[in-house]
């Protein structure tokens, strides 16, 4: 085989085989990426985000800011509205550590414990924690609540004792107190010295007394770690244990959402779903809008009508309702679902990983469904509240709190108007997370709850008889968490791997067509300069060969000279001549 020829083939080859590698990079790169992303954000002991998820030592710091609001009216509390001046920011910095750690591999799940610490920051502070803060006396309050349907000679009983100690349905206590440090009160010694359910262990009250540093407050959790199937990465299995909370009945009751820290890839502009311990039961986020963080698009999920508006319907298969426990709602539960109140949407990933439920507008439900749950009646806990609140009575000892978004924020305006002092705008009372849709990873966590207590009449407890019924706004806080423009540029460059898996596919389709193209083109070159030589040597060898004339061929060297020496046979070529 000529030299020529063998450049010319192996050049081809390689051309055909760039072609080859250059249309499997174009159509299979969601693959590859697929892959990438599979083995960079799945959860496992030698993960890059595993260090990270056990402990937030070594990150920039995270603060959780607290503001208290304080009641400047409280003797006047039937002549005009309460009115609340808010106190703060307190800022403490937030630790979050793992502990007993424990990779299932059968089931591809973690299971461990969270631990939080805050350390108080008095620099950054506005105010001090020996502030005195006046606000409704919580542990009087919550003790009201808690026996208001039992017998009244316990009732009486109650309102004796807190007659003769010359009680105050509210009290004046420093920040600390009211934090961390916790008070004293008689009526949780004598609690914890009655043989009742669900009462407090502890011996003081104050909104985070015995949290801090202690695993308790999430309880255990059984993760997704999306080892085999990365859509499933950061999904709670299980809480405490069950794959349902004791707080409510089903379907309500289920463990259903993410943990909070992990979201799977490929988000969609719907909703999502978080399992908050801490309210115990999930919460429904709905897509709002895209943004922008450090140049990176994000899509941004805010808390709205669907965890606020009490009236979430959700579509069940027959054969599951049928197995539902019977509510806690002072009405029939399958009744309640079938009023005139228009429902909202409730689409979980949860769920629909599991095809638990299927999901449409409420605008489609049919009002003689017998498969349509009102999910919001569900939470109620015996009675609906209005819109904007999260009821969380059944998971606090009995306690009537309530969670609302800052200053009562999408709530419903009887809230606001029951209170003076309160001013919410979207920009800082909002809750809202942004992922980056195609890896599913948090740009940015604004974490923002109040915490309320239900004051109300009581017939038989004289120190609550003629008080209005109120949600009284007692304290809010702020957990802010974001990406950093270092943390960003990181992202940034595994977000171009598509782009440039791409580019260099195509890359290698044009020069390997390229090369392709050039071998062809020397060849037929070369095949067309064949085919004249021997048309030009055929021309020249042409005789007449007419049998009118007779020939003689005689053979002439028509390039020789004088020089050269007639003796010496040349190699020049010979031409005919006819005679």
């Amino acid at each position: 085989m000529r030299p020529w020829l063998n450049k010319s083939l192996s050049f081809a080859i390689l051309g055909l085989f760039l072609v080859a590698l250059g249309n499997s990079l174009c159509f299979l790169w969601p693959t590859v990426f697929h892959q990438i992303l599979q083995k960079e954000l799945a959860l496992s002991p030698t993960s890059k985000s595993f260090e990270v998820w056990k402990d937030t030592s070594n990150l920039p710091p995270i603060f959780m800011k607290m503001y208290l609001f304080n009641w400047t009216n409280p003797e006047e509390l039937n002549v005009k509205k309460p009115h609340f001046n808010q106190v703060g920011p307190y800022y403490f910095r937030e630790v979050r550590q793992k502990d007993d750690i424990k990779f299932n591999h059968e089931n591809k799940t973690v299971s461990y414990k969270q631990r939080r610490i805050w350390y108080y920051d008095e620099k950054q502070s506005n105010g001090s924690l020996r502030e005195i803060i006046t606000n409704l006396d919580g542990v009087s309050v919550s003790a009201v609540h808690k026996i208001r349907y039992w017998d009244p000679d316990w009732q009486k009983s109650l309102s004796f004792l807190l007659s003769s100690t010359s009680r105050r349905y509210y009290t004046s206590k420093m920040v600390d107190e009211l934090l961390f440090t916790g008070y004293s009160d008689s009526l949780l010694s004598m609690g914890k010295m009655m043989p009742l359910e669900d009462v407090p262990f502890f011996d003081r009250f104050g909104w985070f007394y015995q949290k801090n540093g202690s695993t308790e407050i999430d309880g255990h959790i059984n993760m997704e770690t999306g080892e085999d199937d990365i859509s499933q990465l950061g999904i709670v299995r299980k809480w405490n244990y069950r794959d349902t909370s004791k707080f409510f009945k089903s379907p309500c009751n289920v463990i259903e959402g993410g943990a909070g820290e992990f979201w799977p890839p490929n988000r969609v502009k719907g909703d999502i779903t978080l399992f908050s311990a801490e309210l115990c039961r999930p919460l429904i986020y709905e897509y709002e809008g895209t943004v922008s963080h450090f140049g990176i698009e994000g899509y941004r999920y805010v808390i709205d009508k669907k965890t606020l508006g009490n009236n979430t319907k959700r579509r069940y298969p027959h054969e599951q309702v049928k197995f539902f426990e019977p509510t806690t709602t002072t009405e029939d539960f399958f009744v309640s679902d079938h009023s005139s109140e228009m429902g909202i949407t409730m689409t979980t990933e949860s769920v629909s990983n599991n095809d638990r439920s299927s999901e449409k507008s409420s605008d489609e439900y049919s009002d003689d469904d017998p498969d349509i749950i009102n999910m919001g009646h569900c939470f109620c806990g015996g009675e609906c509240m209005p819109s904007g609140l999260i009821n969380m009575t059944a998971c606090r000892y009995g306690a009537p709190v309530f969670i609302s978004l800052p200053h009562f924020h999408k709530a419903d305006p009887v809230l606001l108007n029951q209170v003076d002092g309160l001013l919410p705008n979207d920009r800082d009372h909002s809750f809202s997370i942004t992922l980056e849709p195609m890896t599913g990873i948090p740009l940015e966590v604004i974490a923002r709850f109040q915490v309320n207590l239900l004051m109300q009449p009581s017939e038989t407890v004289t120190l609550f008889k003629n008080v209005p019924k109120i949600y009284m706004p007692m304290i809010w806080f702020e957990l802010k968490v974001q990406m950093t423009e270092e943390m960003v540029s990181s992202l940034r460059i595994l977000l171009a791997l598509p782009i440039v898996m791409l580019s260099i596919g195509i890359t290698m389709i044009v020069v390997g067509l390229c090369l392709i193209g050039i071998v062809a083109f020397l060849y037929f070159k070369k095949k067309r300069r064949v085919r004249s030589t021997v048309r030009e040597d055929t021309t020249e060898k042409a005789v007449d060969e007419s049998p009118d004339k007779k020939t003689e061929m005689v053979y002439m060297d028509k390039t020789s000279s004088q020089n050269e020496d007639p003796n010496v046979r040349g190699d020049r070529r010979l031409y005919a001549k006819l005679y």
